[in-house]
């Protein structure tokens, strides 16, 4: 992303290629007013490219708890990424990085991926040892494909260290059960009761408590009195309505979203819309069976929708089918 005053990539790093490796593309040249000017590498993006990065992260919606709202850390108007916390940018290295780079040369974006599955594979919570072993040989070769890419300069202790992260794996076992995410989040609770900043520790210790004789409290109240122990949580769907008859697809546990907009379906979307929904609805199952047996699955998207209305509405047939299937015919 090339961020002033966090990039490894600067003037000093590039001064000290010609001593290390043979890379005169990157060299820095001096123009005619004595000034240093640094060469665009083929692994930093352009502004617009940064802007567009910035864009989708802002767009990205996570589950409920995995992360915290990268959307807020994105800076579409400089191009860069601010304030982002150690999960976030384990998040962003495991799951993202791969996506968002995709705009880069292949030669380099491989090694880019690589590497961001490697940490995937690394933070599963299922490890074999056949599979640690190999990837403690694979890590060393995408650490060698990176030296390529990158300056010397980007290389320190840290960029070291996943060789290590692996005999760490076989020793300790998965990571889930060693690191610090859920301890920081529950020290984040207690932080949030601090009243005195003087009397910080004292203050955690006060918030704990209370909570703790609260929820021991709670088990004497009536079924009636709303507490944390019987309070639904924050995205409760409730669950299926028996009271409500309809097909299985239309009655599914989940609520509206708060933020809505109004358009016009294409003819396209309107069709796969429509397609979507009888190919999901189990009741239509026996329906598109009978249809693929006669016609084949090359002709379900472009006329299984028209077979099934007319089939639906045939005079012959009319009588044995239920309302709801013509509803959604």
């Amino acid at each position: 992303m090339d961020v002033t005053g966090k990039t490894k990539d600067n003037v000093k790093a590039r001064l000290d290629l010609p001593e290390h490796c043979r890379r005169s593309k990157l060299h820095i040249q001096e123009s005619a007013n004595n000034k240093l000017l640094k060469p665009k590498a083929s692994y930093s993006f352009t502004m617009e490219q940064k802007r567009k990065i910035c864009e989708w992260v802002k767009s990205l919606k996570m589950p409920d708890g995995y992360a915290s709202n990268l959307g807020k850390r994105a800076d579409i108007e400089h191009g860069i990424l601010h304030g982002m916390k150690s999960h976030d940018c384990h998040v962003f290295m495991e799951q993202l990085l791969a996506i968002a780079f995709c705009g880069l040369p292949e030669n380099i974006w491989k090694p880019m991926a690589e590497i961001s599955l490697f940490f995937k594979d690394l933070c599963s919570n299922t490890l074999r040892v056949e599979n640690l072993v190999w990837m403690a040989k694979n890590i060393v070769v995408i650490t060698n494909k990176l030296e390529k890419i990158l300056p010397p300069g980007f290389f320190d202790v840290m960029e070291h260290l996943p060789i290590h992260l692996v005999h760490e794996a076989l020793l300790g076992g998965p990571v889930q059960y060693r690191w610090m995410y859920p301890f920081e989040r529950s020290i984040g609770k207690s932080k949030r009761g601090i009243k005195n900043k003087h009397r910080v520790e004292d203050c955690m210790v006060q918030v704990y408590l209370a909570k703790e004789r609260s929820h021991f409290c709670s088990y004497y109240f009536d079924d009636h009195v709303s507490c944390l122990r019987n309070r639904p949580n924050r995205h409760d769907d409730t669950g299926n309505d028996p009271a409500v008859q309809s097909l299985s697809i239309f009655n599914q546990p989940g609520k509206g979203s708060k933020k809505r907009t109004l358009r016009k379906l294409t003819e396209k979307e309107k069709k796969s819309a429509e397609l979507h929904v009888l190919l999901n609805c189990p009741e239509v199952q026996p329906f598109l069976d009978y249809f693929v047996s006669q016609y084949g699955h090359d002709q379900v998207f472009p006329s299984f929708i028209t077979w099934y209305t007319n089939w639906v509405y045939n005079s012959k047939n009319a009588a044995t089918f239920d309302q709801f299937f013509k509803d959604i015919s």
